[in-house]
């Protein structure tokens, strides 16, 4: 008998390229990880120059903000009332401090940095100006539709009707620009 000998994978030449295999790779779809979803956006200020990083929430965030904002209903068995307590400035704030992820705020004179944490973005909160906050929520909302979704009819009816007043003290202010420069 005659034996053979092995041959080691050193001594073959390498095989010259497929140039049909990237063709298949690249026309296979490619499955995604559904484990990895981040999603950010950024809110800037009026100035150009402030901004607030936010995220898209994901399943955890959306469950951990819907259990601080959940309201009880109480039904009154005597009278057949229903009371709901609703706090609408607690809800916005609890989005906002979920969301938030960074920052580039700064304050005082000196205009220091301010480092993001929960704690300094609750006392922003406190302090800022409304119009920013209310802003910077709407932008979250948009960021998250699912979040939208969730508004009343009656929280819509609230919203066009703040957009009709603002409106309506926007032409007065403009209204009252256009006269004092005629004069």
């Amino acid at each position: 008998m005659k034996r053979h000998q092995a041959i080691q994978d050193t001594e073959l030449p390498p095989l010259p390229p497929n140039p049909t295999d990237d063709a298949v790779e690249s026309s296979r779809p490619m499955q995604e990880d559904y484990f990895g979803f981040q999603a950010f956006d950024t809110f800037e200020f009026p100035d150009g120059l402030t901004w607030i990083k936010f995220k898209k929430m994901n399943e955890g965030d959306k469950a951990k903000f819907q259990k601080t904002s959940s309201r009880d209903l109480v039904l009154e068995r005597q009278s057949g009332n229903a009371r709901m307590k609703v706090d609408p400035g607690g809800d916005r704030h609890a989005l906002i401090i979920e969301c938030c992820v960074d920052w580039n705020l700064k304050r005082g004179p000196q205009r220091e940095p301010i480092l993001f944490s929960e704690r300094n973005l609750r006392e922003f909160l406190a302090l800022a100006n409304p119009q920013i906050v209310e802003d910077l929520e709407k932008a979250i909302r948009k960021f998250n539709p699912w979040l939208m979704a969730e508004m009343t009819v009656e929280d819509i009816d609230r919203e066009i009707d703040n957009l009709k007043e603002m409106r309506e003290i926007a032409e007065a202010r403009e209204l009252g620009k256009s006269s004092s420069s005629d004069k």
